[in-house]
């Protein structure tokens, strides 16, 4: 029975008790300092921003969307240069069905364009660790790419904001794509219409002689 009563005499001990105090002083004084730094280096606009838009799917989703754009740009170069030299080799020789492969050779090389852009996508999500199964991967983002957006993602909740990035991306280079097929469209039914106009000429050429009189001797 002589040590809780021994044990008692030293807790109510004076300096064991300004001990106590002057720890739970000292502990107070460094959480108030952690909270004063925290506050200067993350200052409530930006937890507030980060509430509602977090940092990390901001620069992975923005850097990743440069990065699509960029693969776009260039191989939108590569269809529309070739799909032009086509066509100026086709001016000098027209023809009403060699300007419809092109046109389907052109449509072709867009589309895998697009297939190499969603395969980008799906690979940072693999390599990021985001998704683990390379066919869920590319599932969220083809559908999210061509904002169809049905089903469920594999996206972890903490990074549901990198599916707008992708459907972002998506609608740019589609409609990048529409575009430009708009003016292989036009290239295509100019160099018809040449075509044609040359065949009609040809064949006006044709009956000209046989309708003149013929002169007498």
């Amino acid at each position: 029975m002589a040590q809780p009563d021994t044990a008692a005499r030293d807790a109510d001990h004076p300096v064991l008790q300004d001990l106590q105090r002057l720890q739970g002083d000292v502990t107070r004084d460094i959480h108030q300092a952690e909270a004063a730094i925290t506050t200067e280096i993350n200052p409530p606009i930006f937890e507030r921003f980060e509430a509602f838009m977090p940092a990390a799917d901001l620069f992975f989703g923005g850097a990743m969307l440069l990065i699509i754009v960029f693969v776009h740009a260039s191989g939108v170069r590569l269809v529309s240069n070739r799909f032009q030299h086509r066509m100026e080799a086709l001016r000098a020789h027209p023809s009403t069905w060699k300007p419809d492969l092109h046109m389907i050779g052109a449509v072709v090389m867009l589309l895998v364009v697009h297939l190499l852009e969603i395969y980008i996508w799906a690979a940072s999500l693999v390599g990021s660790g985001l998704i683990e199964k390379w066919r869920l991967a590319g599932y969220t983002a083809a559908n999210t790419y061509t904002a169809v957006g049905y089903g469920s993602f594999g996206v972890p909740e903490g990074w549901k904001m990198l599916q707008p990035f992708i459907a972002l991306s998506g609608l740019f280079t589609i409609g990048w794509s529409v575009s430009v097929l708009v003016e292989i469209v036009r290239g295509s039914q100019q160099v018809k219409a040449a075509a044609i106009r040359e065949r009609h000429e040809r064949e006006q050429a044709r009956k000209r002689p046989a309708i003149e009189p013929k002169l007498k001797p």
